[in-house]
């Protein structure tokens, strides 16, 4: 009955976005879910996100999805307080050559709302300048501004990223785009969490794209928490419309000191 009731919902959720107008692209530098906790405070934590594309079939997918290439980012996260971070991204890729090139980099401000912690639904939030390279990401700087809704039941946990993009150069539509992200997920065992990943673009809120020109995947995967300050995630993504018909491979590898 809850699986029948997610897949409900989001069939519903896309129907909703099915308008009119040109879409930009999932960000496969950082297929990242926030999560409303924060790194500890005093703590470093370090990641690692490796994301490939190996497969795009048709032309629209094919002009949104960088196909065959490597991108890698190295992200160094520091708690502040209890309830906020701040994070640096160092971002690489194997672009049109065979050598990796540096591709940018990224600012982030991550917090949680203190006053949630006992509600049924807990709030955060993320702020986030990224300043990329011009062959690495058309649209090279913008701005985004991320509402954090997660729910725990049980073992199962539930978390759902509105993030808002504004572009303020490259091609196309300079309004506000609108990239949503959730994960479920269940704690089966202290070691392993299984999980199902949705990430989407549907471009410009104004005017919005027809549902197949945007972008929309579900990843399964799962979480590895192999030792105490080790944690490991492993998804691939499956393209869901015309703009988004292919698959990726993603992977997480993080480390708290």
């Amino acid at each position: 009955m809850f699986f029948r009731f997610v897949r409900m919902a989001a069939a519903a959720g896309l129907a909703i976005l099915a308008v009119a107008g040109p879409a930009r692209a999932v960000d496969f530098y950082e297929l990242q879910i926030y999560y409303v906790d924060t790194v500890p405070q005093y703590q470093l934590m370090t990641e690692l996100h490796s994301i490939w594309v190996p497969t795009s079939t048709g032309e629209l997918a094919k002009s949104q999805l960088p196909t065959y290439q490597f991108h890698n980012t190295l992200e160094a996260t520091y708690g502040l307080t209890p309830w906020l971070e701040v994070g640096q991204y160092l971002c690489t890729a194997r672009l049109d050559t065979s050598n990796y090139e540096y591709a940018g980099a990224r600012t982030k401000v991550h917090f949680g709302i203190p006053q949630t912690e006992s509600w049924p639904i807990a709030f955060g939030g993320n702020l986030e300048l990224d300043y990329m390279r011009t062959a690495a990401d058309p649209h090279a700087l913008t701005f985004d501004f991320m509402p954090i809704v997660q729910i725990a039941w049980g073992k199962a946990l539930l978390v759902g990223n509105l993030d808002f993009e504004k572009a303020f150069n490259g091609p196309g539509n300079k309004g506000i785009s609108f990239q949503p992200a959730a994960a479920v997920s269940y704690q089966l065992f202290d070691w392993i969490a299984p999980r199902l990943e949705y990430w989407g673009d549907t471009g410009p809120l104004s005017p919005l794209s027809s549902l197949q020109d945007q972008q929309h995947f579900i990843a399964p995967g799962f979480n590895l928490m192999l030792t105490p300050p080790l944690e490991f995630n492993f998804g691939v993504g499956f393209g869901l419309t015309r703009g988004s018909n292919g698959t990726f491979i993603k992977s997480t590898i993080g480390w708290l000191f």
